[in-house]
């Protein structure tokens, strides 16, 4: 039996009918924010509540990169491929250098206050750092410190690469994933919380986000809300939600769904032609092989 429930043939220009998840690894307590490498071939993903960034490879199999991580969330790369990674205990966004030996940190605050958590980040082609900022590492325990929220909302940011930091949109409920469109024109994020929804954002040239367009109800049917989100190089928005993972075509239609008996959180396309989808739900990594592609993790890389 395929682990693909089809709603509309359209699913297909994702996976086919008979797609089956593989388990790779298990025992982890809450895994997010999968990336491949493209051209070193390994994959990094959080373990948040035990404090724990992984490395993974066919060749060397599973391995620490980085322990403690103040609770480490979402991963992207940068245009270097260095690791961006969001802490949730510190409400920092941080790079790795050497392997994770060297930690700069790039935000943490935001006129003066403190950026609540830290959860999801992706890097354009022009240096510039997204990241969406909700509050979960602040009320729950396992996944960040509980304390006190500073800032008065829970915003998405933009970070330049002189440093600059810049709120892009405040009024989301709790803003979690987010991912580009593949000419970097758009910028796509989703709340998990209020109304469960991915919006759509034109990106001006000075970096502003224009046009708020509801591209996706996610709604409430499942036991899941929006968490991590990818596009595929066919156009596809792959998303969390309901039972698992949603597969919404380019029309923000629902076509598809994976369906996991965990939570799964977030995913990355991987692999030598970047067709398997590395996916992170809770205490267990999986892959799973799609009849498309993502686009490479590291910004104006080919690879």
């Amino acid at each position: 039996m395929s682990d693909i429930r089809f709603l509309n043939n359209d699913c297909a220009n994702v996976f086919s009918k008979d797609a089956k998840l593989e388990r790779i690894e298990t025992g982890f307590t809450f895994t997010e924010g999968p990336i491949w490498h493209p051209t070193k071939h390994w994959l990094m993903f959080s373990d948040i509540a035990e404090s724990t960034q992984y490395k993974w490879s066919e060749s060397d199999g599973l391995e620490v990169f980085r322990k403690p991580t103040n609770q480490a969330n979402g991963n992207c790369f940068d245009q270097l491929g260095r690791v961006i990674t969001c802490e949730h205990a510190s409400s920092q966004v941080t790079r790795h250098d050497h392997d994770g030996k060297l930690i700069t940190v790039l935000a943490s605050h935001y006129k003066g206050k403190e950026l609540n958590s830290p959860n999801d980040v992706v890097c354009d082609n022009q240096g510039r750092i997204w990241f969406t900022d909700p509050s979960f590492g602040r009320t729950q325990e396992p996944l960040g410190i509980l304390r006190d929220q500073e800032l008065n909302f829970q915003g998405v940011f933009r970070l330049d690469p002189d440093g600059t930091l810049t709120v892009v949109v405040d009024d989301f409920a709790q803003p979690n994933g987010l991912c580009l469109s593949l000419d970097q024109s758009q910028l796509y994020i989703n709340d998990s919380r209020g109304n469960p929804c991915i919006r759509r954002f034109d990106i001006t040239d000075d970096g502003s986000l224009t046009n708020d367009q509801l591209f996706c109800d996610i709604g409430t049917e499942g036991t899941y809300v929006p968490d991590g989100m990818k596009i595929t190089d066919n156009g596809f928005i792959i998303c969390n939600g309901w039972h698992g993972i949603l597969i919404i075509n380019p029309a923000g239609e629902i076509v598809g769904t994976v369906d996991f008996a965990e939570k799964s959180t977030n995913f990355c396309f991987g692999g030598p032609n970047r067709d398997w989808l590395y996916i992170t739900a809770s205490s267990t990594l999986y892959r799973i092989k799609s009849e498309t592609t993502g686009a490479s993790m590291i910004p104006g890389s080919s690879s």
